[in-house]
Parts: structure tokens; sequence; C-alpha cells
């Protein structure tokens, strides 16, 4: 009887393994990361796999490391606070995902942080309107009182501001990019790839 009992209580963890990998997924499907403590509450709910007396805590996070052992598209992020994001790569890249995770913290620090990665990796100025776009997703208003608090804060110091005939506005890092070649690489961005195919 007892070896009945403990083929059921793993066949019930290895269910609720699966069925943590499918919330990671649908998350990620949805644009979303999927925090530590969420999917150990849904456990707790969903899988009563529990003896009286024992540590929900440490077996949810037996099932969530079953979880993430059994499904490889499933990988981990270390948030501000310590703890940990979930998403499948199947459905969001690392890239995408590292850009949730840092909107959750400062979100000066997040466009300082991806404008100094496109100025020293591509080398180019971000365009201001991609942070009204998913992942980031701040409304107009929110990025103008954000550049204007950038502006007096001594972290941000090398953030800076050009502006193409157009009249759309572009962030680099002084750090990386000339004021010269970063006003010539936004025009060509903005202008100059429209008008020369």
């Amino acid at each position: 009887m007892q070896d009945i009992a403990k083929a059921n209580f793993k066949k019930e963890r290895k269910v609720a393994a699966q069925a943590v990998a499918a919330m990671i997924r649908q998350s990620s499907e949805a644009g979303q990361l999927l925090a530590d403590s969420e999917i150990l509450r849904r456990v707790a709910e969903q899988y009563r796999l529990l003896a009286p007396g024992a540590n929900g805590t440490e077996e949810g996070g037996r099932i969530l490391r079953e979880g993430l052992e059994e499904n490889g598209d499933l990988r981990a992020l270390a948030a501000p606070d310590g703890t940990q994001r979930y998403y499948s790569y199947l459905f969001m890249t690392e890239a995408y995902a590292a850009i949730l995770v840092r909107k959750e913290g400062d979100p000066l620090r997040l466009i300082a942080e991806t404008v100094r990665e496109d100025s020293a990796d591509y080398p180019r100025p971000v365009p201001v309107d991609l942070f009204t776009q998913p992942p980031f997703a701040f409304a107009g208003q929110e990025i103008r009182s954000f550049l204007e608090r950038m502006a007096t804060e001594e972290e941000y110091r090398d953030i800076a501001v050009t502006t193409t005939s157009a009249s759309r506005m572009f962030l680099y890092s002084s750090l990386y990019l000339e004021a010269d070649y970063a006003s010539m690489l936004a025009e060509w961005i903005d202008v100059g790839q429209l008008e020369n195919p």
C-alpha cells in the first residue's frame, strides 16, 4: 500500500512539474515573466501533494526545479529584488526577458542601460519613441518626466539627446558615441534610410 502511495505521489509531482512548465510557457507567450512566488502559490493551490505538516515551500521548490530540469526551453533571470523570474525561449528572447526584469526596477536605469547598450554594441542612438512600445510600454508623458529627471542626476550625465531634421528625438550615451556621430546616425536612421533604400 505504501508503494502505491509513493508511486502516486511521484506521478502527481511529475504532473505538477509539467503544469509549472505550461504556466511559464503561457506567461511567456503573453509577453510576461512569471515570478517564483507566483509559481509556488499556484502549485500550492492546484496540487495538494503534501502530507500534513510537510513544508509547502520546499515541495513547491522541488516541483519548480523538476519542471525546469525536464523542460530545456525554460530559463530563469534574477530580478532586482533577488527573486527569480521565469520564461520560455520558445516564446521570448533572453534580451526581451531581460528588459522585462529591468522594467521592474528603476525606469531611469532601464532607459539608460538600454541607451548605453545600443550606443556601445551597435553603435547607434535610440529613438525616444521606442520606449512607448512593448516591452517598455511607457506613456509619452512618463518618458518626458523620466528624461527631465535624468538630466538632473549625475548617474545619467552621459545620456544625451539629439533631434533629427524630421523632429524625432534620439538618445545616445556620450561614453560611446560622440555628439556629431550620434546626430549623423540618428539622421540616417530617421531620414536617410527612407530616402535612400
